[in-house]
């Protein structure tokens, strides 16, 4: 009873902060792959293969590296394609993301603000750019540590420590514990409510019969 009344309380809360739709959405795509975007339909086709992770790996480096698309969907896509393979697409997530954003400090590091108006002209405009300045300035690699564990836009706090003299190697170790982190709750939260979800659909059955 009690293992009930917890499924059933992940399940209200997926619903609530629309995480079950989105779960909903690519567990269903499991029968109609045409309904799926090119990059979620690859993932699909590969699910099973060794390649796996790497293809996660490289959508996380592309996001990161370039803020074209956000990384929430793809991570819960890759989780629900393939829920056994959890460890892979943490590992290849986590990587990638962190072999991304660390390629456009470099860049920004390189070639300073011009890159930046070039590329991502209304970002220093934006509130979360203030935002991140803000605590980047007063807390450093812990801030950024921070923001990477968040689900919230990063490519301010990237871009502002490409602009700082953070050392390069406390850049990556806190990319690399935040994004950790991250992508272990994403996982993990999507796994539980998959479970929960089955687990609320089989006790549901019995009382429409």
């Amino acid at each position: 009873m009690r293992h009930d009344r917890l499924m059933r309380g992940v399940h209200r809360l997926a619903e609530r902060c629309g995480l079950a739709a989105l779960v909903r959405y690519y567990t269903a795509s499991l029968q109609a792959e045409h309904q799926l975007d090119a990059g979620s339909r690859l993932l699909f086709r590969i699910r099973h293969a060794p390649a796996y992770p790497l293809l996660v790996a490289l959508l996380a480096i592309i996001s990161a590296g370039t803020s074209l698309y956000p990384f929430g969907p793809v991570i819960v896509a890759a989780t629900v394609f393939a829920p056994h393979r959890w460890r892979g697409v943490i590992a290849g997530s986590t990587l990638g993301a962190v072999i991304g954003a660390t390629s456009l400090i470099l860049i920004v590091r390189t070639a300073g603000l011009e890159v930046v108006d070039t590329w991502f002209p209304a970002l220093r405009e934006n509130l979360l750019w203030e935002q991140s300045n803000f605590w980047i300035e007063r807390h450093g690699e812990v801030a950024l540590a921070v923001i990477a564990a968040l689900p919230v836009p990063q490519l301010p706090a990237v871009v502002l420590v490409g602009l700082s003299e953070l050392n390069p190697l406390a850049i990556v170790l806190a990319l690399l514990l935040g994004k950790a982190v991250k992508y272990t709750v994403y996982v993990l939260g999507v796994r539980l409510i998959l479970r929960a979800m089955r687990h609320v659909a089989e006790w549901d059955e019995p009382a429409a019969d």
